[in-house]
């Protein structure tokens, strides 16, 4: 597809996203903009509720009832579909289909929910492959166990028979990776990919994304709450609050001098500014 090269591969304009309740219609998503360019990483941060999530499950149109798309764009300028607005995309529509799991794919907050736990590993990425490409079973499974071995796991071939219960939480979010990225989407979205897991998988899971990123060129949309992982792993930050993006920019000029209150709330939070900000007002030998 011939795309203007400067074109962002995302460009997210006026998104509104509601959910109808017995006590009336709650703004998730009120007038949500943002652009992300090929091969960025744009991290979306916000406390729990602000709408984070929310929002990344509507560029792939995921949102289930009582929860409803209002208006706003969503803009896709894939190199393989062409420009495309996904927010107008009917839902039995052949180019949604190709951009769920193929264009655009998703790492998942929970493995567990994410994965079905009465199918092996290897048959549920095997069907990813298999849904996005014309290539045979056997060559499906090859390219599994090689994605597999990409996302560290040393035994491929035992994992690949395994069902998702029988693996650690590590291991499962490993899988959850390779499932959303072996079929080279052109974007990532990661919705809190280290939560539950201890600090040293964590920095394994980041540094995974991290090198399968610029292995395959995709971009990436990073939801988290976490400012201490924003400064790892994004070029840009768009931080939310009651729905809304509240602040934008490079990580480095929001990291430095936040504009807004809540941005500056988030990053004391983390507990290295927290601990030496205690130790300033402690008294002498407390």
């Amino acid at each position: 597809m011939n795309l203007p090269p400067e074109a962002p591969l995302l460009d997210v304009r006026n998104l509104r996203v509601a959910f109808d309740t017995p006590e009336g219609t709650v703004g998730a998503v009120q007038n949500v903009s943002f652009t992300i360019e090929r091969g960025r990483t744009l991290a979306l941060v916000g406390e729990s509720g602000s709408g984070k999530s929310v929002t990344a499950y509507s560029l792939l149109r995921l949102i289930q009832p009582p929860g409803r798309m209002v208006s706003g764009r969503i803009l896709l300028r894939s190199r393989r579909i062409g420009e495309i607005d996904v927010a107008h995309l009917d839902e039995k529509s052949g180019l949604l289909f190709a951009v769920r799991g193929g264009v655009m794919s998703m790492i998942f907050q929970e493995p567990m929910t994410a994965l079905s736990p009465v199918h092996t590993v290897g048959s549920q990425i095997d069907e990813a492959i298999l849904t996005h490409r014309d290539v045979s079973p056997a060559a499906a499974k090859r390219q599994t166990l090689e994605m597999l071995g990409k996302v560290g796991l040393a035994d491929a071939e035992a994992c690949y028979r395994r069902y998702p219960h029988e693996l650690s939480g590590g291991l499962r979010q490993r899988i959850v990776i390779a499932m959303a990225l072996v079929c080279r989407p052109e974007l990532l979205i990661a919705d809190e990919p280290t939560t539950a897991l201890d600090v040293t998988i964590q920095a394994q899971i980041l540094g995974l994304i991290r090198k399968l990123q610029r292995e395959i060129g995709c971009a990436v949309l990073l939801i988290t709450h976490d400012f201490g992982v924003v400064a790892q792993m994004a070029d840009d930050v768009a931080v939310m609050q009651h729905g809304e993006i509240v602040e934008r920019g490079p990580v480095r000029s929001v990291l430095k001098q936040p504009q807004h209150a809540c941005t500056r709330m988030l990053l004391e939070a983390l507990p290295s500014r927290r601990a030496a900000r205690l130790a300033a007002q402690a008294a002498p030998g407390s």
